[in-house]
């Protein structure tokens, strides 16, 4: 989907092909809309009511309004511009496309490239929040059990298997219980 900072960069001059049909198209679509649809339209574009009703009367409509419509509405861009007749719907490749054609690759990299920021980072998020597992079941069994040699060896082996993975609370619970093993020697 393309995101509300990239559309609000986008370019208000018209972009329509036939004025006609864009002033036709986009009533019909608006008017069908539901109150709650027509909010997120605004809001997305940040435009006012006011400005999508003029497109009633002149037929111009920008970048910013036919992607905002095209996305909530689920209507194809193409068709509110009056560049082809089927409705369609909304499609992210066609909007890719679409936006290239009108002049705004630099936009649509940059938007790529802050969402994979976003991806890696929620990733590395998640590793730093995750709690080993295996020692879940060590804090969950009674005081009084003994741990064996065994259970401290899978126990060693997965906590560094998760700080080999990069996992930093591993990393640092794995050299803690080296520097207590060392120093008890």
């Amino acid at each position: 989907m393309i995101n509300a900072a990239l559309i609000q960069q986008l370019k208000q001059s018209n972009i329509s092909k036939d004025s006609e049909k864009t002033s036709a198209r986009v009533q019909e679509v608006w008017k069908a809309a539901s109150a709650a649809e027509k909010r997120a339209v605004c809001d997305l574009s940040n435009s006012a009511k006011a400005t999508i009703y003029r497109i009633f009367k002149t037929g111009g409509v920008s970048a910013k309004l036919a992607i905002a419509l095209s996305q909530v509405l689920k209507v194809d861009p193409l068709y509110l511009t009056g560049e082809t007749d089927e409705r369609g719907t909304y499609n992210e490749a066609a909007v890719t496309s679409f936006l290239s054609r009108l002049g705004y690759d630099k936009l649509l990299i940059e938007q790529d490239k802050a969402v994979r920021r976003a991806q890696r980072e929620a990733v590395r998020q998640e590793k730093e929040t995750v709690e080993p597992e295996a020692f879940s079941v060590v804090k969950e069994a009674p005081q009084d059990e003994i741990v064996t040699s065994e259970d401290l060896a899978v126990l060693l082996k997965s906590l560094e298997i998760r700080a080999k993975a990069g996992i930093p609370q591993a990393k640092e619970l794995l050299r803690q219980i080296k520097v207590l093993l060392l120093g008890a020697m």
